[in-house]
């Protein structure tokens, strides 16, 4: 049925626009209330372009304060449009464009006269290009509960030509808040763990993340007739902490036809797993042991079973790549092995001191590993880490090495990102800070990160900034006395009294800038609670050296009501898109039960 109504509205948005100039490279959008364009999607438009027309269109509207009209439309447009997406529109005025050949993510901004194309590659490239322009205009999404959307009752777009994609073909930014559909989509953000639905663009599609050699072949049940299939040991074929003896050819063409299966029960599978368990013990047979001789390491294990699997599937799947790990036992190259061009080689940084960048002095060993894994693969992905898995709330102080790091693995080869923080729950140590930042440089590694954390901290916690931001680069200074690890404990020296004092102050500065402003207020006692965390932590030992020093206490003289008031603040009420901390590290530790533990003296 037709909406008389609706097509009425659409016409009276034309006869507007026909009388409306535009100055040569400005899209005059709005003024003062007077609507000055349209949007325009294809009749024909898909799903990810007609919801890239729609952000633009709520986002526009609520800057300039009007409701600017979304058309579908197709050879017929008004003299002034943004033209979201592909269509017969799009073709006929910028035919230079081969769009038959645009990337997946490929973004394409650009003007022409009195029309502006907001367009990409199918499916996403449309919505990232909707979500560039946003950004150019100002509109910056920190995290899923705060959005900050410039107010501009004129709004001019002016020049803003763009082409590009993104420096990574995989990015992401694996933090709890950071699966939120709008949040990873306003962010470039394809990780398999969003939720990201088809829709809205859709995402990277994995059979299986990671640790998948059991899975393929569960022990439970094959080990009994094939023990041979699973590692030798000390002259014993085991499954306890150990792993598949890659180099049996019937345990290879088994995990083919697992694999197999896997991808024709899932279509949309683009990636498939078949990387080691998170344990050690390779096998010790005389065929695998031959292999890691003539190779020179045991990544020729893992990565000589991804080859063979690969290479069968090939043919069957040209679209579907295997996964697997260069992590701990395998993380060195194997000297003349290369990866088959569907292999993906995912090198982990898990021994890696993250107080300085992945090519700094202290991780010399492993930016080799970098480059030595360039040199035999074109698909290299990198496994990082950016939290303390033992203690999530506890200081991690990496927030200045993330430029050098990802512009280094960029120049390097590398073409996919795994940035694991804390998956589990809200309330790490700057977690919103880190995932905006690191979906930043994620497209674009040569921009200013240091620049990025400014603007983030600025944005974010408004008048409270300056504290902050002194706190983090007074804990980023101190972190570099010590191997930061990615399970540092809260009793690491460079969380001793007097860096926590010096802490304690700058957050609470902060809290008085920002005492007149409840939602930055909230923000502020939200990062607090890192520094606080170790307070309670490190109760007995702080009082004791205040009381050495004939410091005055800097915090609550009551243990019990101050353990109270930081559970308070991790589990209470939040904004609209958070939720309260559940746990405190990846063992799943409690709030409640660290606090308990704290007042007991544990």
């Amino acid at each position: 049925m037709r909406d008389n109504g609706r097509m009425k509205w659409i016409a009276a948005s034309f006869a507007t626009l026909l009388v409306c100039g535009s100055s040569y490279g400005q899209i005059h959008v709005a003024d003062r209330g007077r609507v000055q364009t349209a949007i325009v999607v294809a009749p024909d438009a898909i799903e990810p372009e007609v919801n890239a027309a729609r952000t633009l269109q709520q986002t526009l509207s609520e800057m300039a304060h009007v409701s600017i009209p979304i058309v579908r439309a197709g050879a017929r447009l008004p003299q002034h449009a943004i033209l979201v997406g592909q269509g017969d529109a799009q073709r006929k005025l910028f035919p230079g464009i081969n769009w038959a050949k645009l990337g997946e993510e490929e973004v394409l901004i650009q003007e022409k006269g009195d029309y502006l194309l907001v367009s990409g590659g199918r499916n996403r490239g449309t919505l990232y290009a909707v979500n560039r322009l946003l950004y150019k205009l100002g509109v910056r999404t920190w995290t899923p509960w705060a959005r900050d959307v410039p107010n501009k009752p004129r709004l001019v777009i002016g020049a803003v030509n763009e082409r590009s994609i993104p420096a990574f073909e995989s990015r992401d930014s694996y933090w709890f808040h950071s699966f939120d559909q709008d949040w990873a989509v306003q962010n470039y953000d394809n990780g398999a763990n969003t939720r990201v639905d088809l829709n809205h663009g859709g995402k990277i599609e994995y059979g299986g993340f990671v640790h998948t050699y059991y899975p393929l072949v569960p022990p439970e049940k094959y080990f009994g007739p094939h023990p041979e299939w699973y590692s030798l040991i000390d002259g014993k074929r085991t499954t306890v902490d150990a792993q598949l003896c890659t180099t049996n050819p019937e345990l290879r063409d088994f995990v083919v036809e697992q694999v197999r299966q896997l991808i024709r029960s899932n279509p949309k599978v683009r990636i498939v797993s078949v990387s080691q368990n998170d344990c050690f013990r390779p096998c010790q047979c005389d065929k695998c042991r031959a292999l890691v001789k003539e190779q020179g390491s045991e990544s020729a294990l893992v990565l000589d079973l991804a080859n063979y699997v690969a290479e069968k599937i090939e043919k069957e799947f040209p679209l579907v790549a295997i996964d697997t790990l260069a992590y701990q036992w395998s993380r060195h190259a194997p000297k003349s092995m290369k990866p088959r061009p569907n292999v993906i080689v995912r090198l982990c940084s898990i021994e890696c001191n993250f107080a300085f960048p992945l090519d700094g002095p202290p991780n010399d060993a492993f930016a080799r590993d970098v480059q030595d894994w360039e040199r035999l693969t074109n698909r290299l992905y990198i496994w990082d880490y950016c939290t303390d898995f033992a203690n999530y709330t506890e200081p991690q102080p990496d927030y200045f090495t993330f430029g050098k790091t990802l512009k280094f693995l960029a120049h390097h080869g590398a073409k996919g990102l795994f940035e694991e923080g804390a998956y589990q729950s809200t309330g790490a140590d700057m977690a919103e800070l880190k995932a905006w930042v690191l979906a930043q440089l994620m497209w674009n590694p040569d921009q200013d990160s240091d620049a990025l954390v400014s603007e983030f901290v600025s944005g974010y916690y408004g008048k409270a900034a300056s504290p902050i931001l002194q706190y983090l680069k007074f804990m980023q200074q101190k972190a570099t006395s010590w191997h930061l690890s990615f399970a540092s404990p809260v009793s690491a020296s460079f969380l001793g009294y007097e860096t926590m004092v010096q802490a304690e102050k700058f957050m609470q500065a902060a809290e008085r800038l920002a005492s007149n402003d409840p939602e930055k207020l909230w923000r502020v006692e939200q990062a607090h609670l890192a520094v606080q965390y170790v307070f309670l932590a490190r109760w007995q030992e702080f009082r004791d050296a205040a009381k050495a020093k004939g410091d005055a206490w800097i915090v609550n003289a009551s243990r019990k009501a101050f353990a109270e008031n930081w559970l308070k603040v991790a589990t209470g009420a939040g904004p609209t898109g958070w939720s309260p901390m559940t746990v405190v590290d990846e063992g799943s530790r409690t709030p409640q039960q660290f606090v308990a533990s704290a007042l007991a003296g544990d």
